[in-house]
């Protein structure tokens, strides 16, 4: 018995440290100064947002969310507090997640006696339901931390895994448009855009129909173009061809091979004149998205190189991979020693293909609030092609600050935080975060879902 309790102790000393390390590691105050810090050190906006006029408010969220963070064990809570000094900057590239927790349930199962949708001059309260699965939510005004916000429960499903009275998302933003927090996921600051267009709700899991007292809703009829969630290609018609990229997560040397040795033949052989890139609630992702730009090249083209930020961290890893033999980093490498804090322009870009293709004669490009990141750097590239149109709607402006590495190092387990490390060369004069890309053709009047099928009807000969 002795013996059982001296390793019984002898286990607790070795154990009870090592868990109350990782609770104090948790600590949220903890982890708001480690992200206060990186931002301040790190971000390569810091200095031009934090300046004049701003650094006064600045200063006073940053002290609020410290006291807010000290006063709080609840993780959930904390994650909104960093949130709210995240949100300073305005910047969706910073970018932090809570792996470990979901948005809190809050269940209002009286909601589930009302039925249909009574008369209300705010016209996203009431009753939807989502087409593709019957889905059936009431959105009613709420609060989160004193913000004004729409909260969707979950009134009637066919979905086992979710229960009614249950929230199911809630939106911040305006009666019209707004983004998207879902109750399904880990709490996360990366959220995707929707908007109310009259008696439909569109965002990127589908759409909804208001249910109103007494007025039956038409079904609605969508084409196979509905929808881009799902990698596509095909031709429309003899003169129309489609690509519908939800995201650029292809190997790029497959995605380049698809489009140089099956897509651009089949549309020289049919002599195709019109190209349709659909890039609807396409967030971005690896660099796949500049072969597309054998489509649209008609001219050499020349862009000013953005900025690498000689931040501490970004210095570290030009060392680590000069070290490993990347001549691109070893040649900037000094530059960026020189002027810590600095910032030091790369190269200009340089587009020139060694031919342009006849076909397609046109190139339709289709956006929305959703396209962002490299995406949106892809119609950077484009738009100046005599070629292209882009038609839909303004993009999220995600751009300004980008070059994203992968996490960045929290104390704290179970929590993704990525922040920018370049700037773009427009930044200064021009910045598109707070606008987005705009569309040459605005189809904001006009559900998503129809997009395709009336670029196609304008391409058609009449």
């Amino acid at each position: 018995m002795t013996k059982i309790l001296t390793c019984i102790l002898l286990l607790l000393s070795f154990y009870l440290p090592t868990l109350a390390q990782e609770k104090n590691d948790c600590n949220c105050a903890t982890t708001l100064k480690e992200v206060i810090t990186d931002v301040a050190t790190n971000y390569p906006g810091y200095q031009l947002k934090v300046k004049g006029k701003n650094l006064a408010s600045y200063t006073a969220l940053k002290q609020a969310t410290l006291t807010k963070a000290l006063a709080t064990t609840d993780r959930v809570k904390c994650f909104y507090i960093i949130e709210s000094y995240l949100d300073f900057f305005k910047d969706n590239h910073l970018i932090f997640t809570d792996w470990k927790s979901q948005p809190q349930q809050i269940p209002n199962l009286g909601l589930l006696k009302r039925k249909e949708s009574l008369p209300n001059q705010d016209q996203l309260i009431g009753t939807w339901r989502r087409v593709s699965d019957s889905l059936t939510v009431q959105i009613i005004a709420s609060t989160v931390n004193k913000t004004p916000i729409y909260r969707a429960y979950i009134f009637q499903t066919k979905d086992t895994t979710l229960q009614n009275g249950n929230i199911y998302f809630d939106l911040y933003g305006n009666t019209n448009e707004f983004r998207i927090r879902k109750y399904t996921g880990a709490l996360t600051t990366d959220l995707l855009h929707g908007r109310r267009l009259k008696n439909l709700f569109i965002e990127p899991n589908g759409v909804w129909q208001k249910v109103i007292a007494k007025q039956q809703n038409k079904p609605l009829v969508l084409s196979e173009y509905a929808y881009n969630n799902k990698f596509k290609h095909k031709a429309i018609s003899s003169d129309i061809y489609y690509i519908g990229i939800p995201e650029f997560n292809m190997v790029a040397a497959k995605f380049d091979s698809l489009i140089v040795h099956q897509i651009l033949p089949e549309l020289k052989a049919n002599k195709t004149k019109h190209l349709i890139i659909d890039l609807r609630n396409n967030q971005g992702g690896n660099s796949s998205f500049g072969f597309l730009t054998r489509f649209t090249y008609n001219k050499p083209l020349t862009l000013p190189g953005d900025y690498v930020y000689a931040s501490p961290q970004m210095i570290k890893r030009y060392q680590q991979s000069a070290q490993e033999g990347s001549t691109l980093h070893q040649t900037l490498l000094p530059k960026l020693m020189a002027q810590p804090g600095g910032f030091v322009q790369r190269d200009s870009l340089r587009l020139k293909l060694k031919e342009s293709y006849t076909y397609p004669e046109t190139v339709s490009i289709i956006t929305n609030e959703n396209c962002a990141s490299s995406t949106e750097y892809l119609l950077m590239l484009v738009k100046p092609s005599s070629k292209v149109k882009v038609y839909g709607r303004h993009t999220a402006g995600t751009l300004d600050y980008s070059e994203l590495y992968g996490p960045e190092k929290l104390t704290c387990k179970g929590y993704g935080y990525l922040r920018p490390t370049t700037k773009s060369f427009w930044v200064d004069e021009n910045p598109i975060d707070k606008k987005g890309i705009q569309p040459d053709i605005d189809l904001s009047l006009y559900p998503d879902y129809e997009w395709v099928d009336r670029i196609v009807k304008s391409l058609k000969p009449r």
